[in-house]
């Protein structure tokens, strides 16, 4: 007689019962090992995400021919096309939240394509800046002028799908390609209106950088995002560039010297394409003297719900992916993003210097 059927019934019932649970317990934990090993670094099979579109691909393709709808083209910018963990992770979220969008990731060397074949007069001012950051940061006012869409940085994570938000705000979200083959028809007969998008980083308007460049979206042809390029023309040419740091130069401080000068003497005026029209990259659309334009800058809680500014100190220790204690859960819980109905989030990773990459701060996005 074995030594189980020498037990009474109930202990051989507890028994098999806990060989039963330690065998399905095996088996699912040599599932997930197994599922885990098998797609790491990759996404799980069928799941549905903005496809990619490479940079050399869209510059072959013709720039939109309708100003009124933001095409539906997520940019995105890196050095190379490898991405940090932590950015792949938030990259992705953007594209699986917007799964009928397309994602293009531009690299230094795309950048540098797209000002050689869109703005060959602007090269020499391009190259003179002072380092990558300042480039990175001017060259998605030319993804927002040509093409449109949506420029997030790479540390912003994506909560919720955007065609949501342009639907509050009256504008219609279509692929790329239906603004230039002519898929996409015009449904009213209002005037068009190009359109810009920012959001503000906290409750303090007079803080110079809570309007960062780290977010923006526009219709195609937005006159407003000249003014960037017609401003490094000028600093470049009255002061040493090494000396001028890339927030006032080409970062979120210009940029929200830019608003402000569009707000007080460009809005609802046709001056700025007037202006503008002297500018040869207007060639590629033709002249837009009779078309309306906008900018809009979205409340706080829409696109950066964190601040890194003096009212988001309490939640740095959780929300700073540079802190030790960084828990992304924890943040958005914290924050109550699912209360505020947030788009997006931005985990401030800092990850550039003047000179290039942050080595200490790269060390916390690449786990």
């Amino acid at each position: 007689m074995t030594a189980i059927s020498s037990l009474s019934p109930p202990f051989r019932r507890v028994v098999a019962l806990v060989v039963i649970v330690v065998f399905v317990g095996t088996l699912i934990y040599f599932r997930d090992l197994s599922a885990s090993t098998l797609y790491k670094g990759l996404d799980p099979p069928n799941h549905s995400k903005a496809a990619q579109l490479s940079a050399k691909d869209l510059l072959k393709s013709p720039v939109s021919k309708n100003y009124e709808f933001v095409p539906k083209l997520i940019h995105q910018s890196w050095s190379t096309p490898e991405l940090p963990s932590k950015f792949e992770t938030w990259s992705r979220s953007c594209r699986e939240q917007n799964p009928d969008w397309q994602w293009v990731l531009w690299t230094d060397e795309d950048n540098l394509n797209l000002v050689k074949q869109y703005f060959p007069w602007f090269l020499e001012y391009y190259q003179k800046l002072p380092g990558e950051i300042y480039r990175a940061d001017l060259v998605r006012n030319m993804y927002m002028y040509l093409y449109g869409g949506m420029y997030a940085d790479l540390d912003i994570e994506c909560l919720r799908p955007a065609n949501e938000l342009f639907e509050t705000y009256n504008i219609t979200t279509v692929p790329y390609k239906s603004t230039y083959d002519g898929s996409h028809h015009r449904t009213s007969n209002t005037q068009q209106e190009r359109k810009a998008f920012f959001g503000r980083m906290g409750t303090n308007d007079t803080f110079d950088h809570s309007i960062p460049n780290a977010w923006m979206a526009s219709t195609p042809g937005h006159p407003f995002f000249l003014l960037s390029l017609d401003s490094v023309i000028e600093k470049l040419k009255g002061e040493i560039p090494g000396k001028i740091t890339a927030e006032h130069l080409t970062g979120p401080i210009a940029l929200r010297r830019y608003i402000n000068l569009y707000l007080k003497k460009y809005k609802d005026s046709d001056e700025l394409d007037q202006r503008m029209n002297k500018n040869p990259i207007v060639d590629v659309f033709g002249p837009q003297d009779s078309m309306k334009h906008s900018v809009e800058v979205l409340p706080w809680w829409n696109v950066f719900p964190y601040s890194w500014d003096r009212d988001g100190l309490a939640f740095k220790e959780i929300c700073s992916v540079n802190s030790e204690q960084y828990d992304r859960e924890r943040c958005k819980l914290n924050i109550a993003t699912d209360h505020w109905g947030s788009y997006f989030i931005t985990y401030w990773s800092h990850s550039w210097s003047r000179s290039g990459h942050n080595e200490n701060n790269m060390k916390n996005i690449a786990d």
